[in-house]
């Protein structure tokens, strides 16, 4: 099959998958840690990126859309297309001090596209995930009047990203971009308590449901520093600014009973607050890294981000969060990227590392999140579409002070398509 015809099916697939309404809500996530602040954060699900431990600050490509650093994409070739997306999927073991339970998801990762204006500016379009939120959890108490207490607490949802990126390349070595991103989205936190040693005590929940929508900005900044033999480093820098989110919240308190069958059966309201109109101060953020290349067969790279979490507020009011920071490290190797004899050759093969003191404080005890990554970037005979396959092995949290520790492996599998579509074709 030609490789433009190949390209066009691919493009149609993925198309039809991003737009299905019913996989928009599927569940993204399974942490209990996701309860706290806007959930579980997002790093850049694209394979690229996620192979090499996330890493992007300081990452330029002409075949990938790095919206870790809008800079990077007036790395984009002046006559040529890139369209990314792909799937992602997790399986997820939590411990605590009582039990062990494993869960495992699948969803839509993300879909990107990079195009050329002219040759001093370059733009880029996206929609992938900002936030999840998906947790269940249980927990149990006894009290002297009203025997044992059960309270669950459910919550799902999260927070989408559209974002158009553009990078103007100031001079040959430097670039400036800027991501003007759309953030929506809406959450529902549930909990519930039963009384079930208790005839006097009515069982209640409380729903709270929170949309939001509005404008967020990111800044970044790249420079190429050519040395000998076609090596060079690359610095990067990037800057989100402090950002007040609209959002509305509304929320529901009642109580119930529960029939034979187990159905909840509403006897009274206790609150109930619809479309409270308030913002969700998400804080600034900062980072910069660097890159060590030689073109076509082998990359180096270095990314530090921090965040100041400690002056987050939702409808004015803080959580259980600390400021942050994060170390990544990743690698690309390609043994012979023009050797089409050998297909194994032009196999780039990826690694990465990655550390997170987390913004999560919980009982005293700032939780920690490391792992690696492996990756592999598959060439597809005949066509510059390139098949990318990236896995994650890592651990967040602790089993101490009645925490929950979770180990996960987390796999995206995406399809990076590069065409020359603006090539002016002589005929003799």
């Amino acid at each position: 099959m030609p490789e433009r015809t190949f390209n066009k099916y691919l493009l149609l697939l993925l198309f039809i998958f991003f737009l299905y309404p019913g996989l928009h809500a599927q569940i993204r996530i399974a942490s209990p840690y996701s309860r706290f602040g806007i959930g579980d954060l997002s790093g850049n699900n694209n394979a690229w990126n996620f192979s090499l431990g996330q890493t992007g600050i300081a990452l330029r490509s002409p075949n990938h859309v790095n919206y870790t650093n809008p800079a990077s994409y007036g790395g984009f070739d002046s006559l040529s297309f890139v369209f990314e997306g792909g799937f992602s999927a997790e399986s997820v073991r939590l411990t605590s001090s009582y039990q062990t339970t494993s869960r495992t998801y699948a969803s839509l990762g993300y879909l990107t596209f990079g195009i050329p204006v002219t040759k001093w500016w370059k733009t880029a379009l996206g929609l992938v995930p900002f936030s999840d939120v998906g947790y269940n959890v249980a927990t149990t108490e006894k009290s002297a009047t009203a025997g044992n207490i059960l309270t669950l607490y459910d919550g799902s949802g999260g927070i989408n990203r559209f974002f158009w990126g553009n990078a103007f390349n100031i001079t040959k070595n430097l670039s400036v971009g800027v991501n003007i991103s759309y953030l929506f989205g809406n959450s529902i936190r549930e909990s519930v308590v039963f009384f079930p040693d208790s005839l006097h005590t009515m069982n209640y929940k409380i729903d709270n449901y929170v949309t939001v929508g509005d404008f967020y900005y990111s800044f970044g900044a790249q420079y190429k520093l050519k040395l000998k033999k076609e090596m060079s480093i690359v610095f990067g820098a990037v800057y989100a600014p402090n950002t007040s989110i609209a959002a509305s919240a509304s929320s529901l308190a009642q109580t119930f009973l529960l029939s034979t069958g187990g159905i909840e059966i509403p006897k009274d309201t206790i609150a109930k607050v619809d479309g409270y109109k308030g913002s969700i101060l998400l804080p600034w953020m900062a980072g910069g890294g660097i890159t060590f290349q030689k073109a076509d067969k082998f990359m180096v790279s270095l990314d530090y981000r921090y965040q100041n979490w400690k002056s987050y507020r939702a409808f004015g009011m803080s959580d259980s969060l600390a400021n942050s920071y994060a170390i990544a490290a990743g690698g690309e190797f390609v043994p012979d990227a023009d050797n089409y004899g050998s297909y194994v050759a032009r196999i780039r093969y990826r690694i990465g590392f990655y550390f997170d003191k987390t913004y999560l404080l919980l009982r005293g005890t700032q939780l920690n999140e490391y792992g690696i990554t492996l990756g592999f970037g598959l060439p597809l005979r005949g066509m510059k579409t390139q098949l990318n396959i990236g896995g994650q092995f890592g651990s967040r949290g602790t089993t101490q002070g009645d925490l929950i520790k979770e180990t996960y492996f987390k796999f995206v599998l995406g399809f990076s398509i590069y065409e020359r579509w603006f090539h002016k074709r002589k005929y003799l």
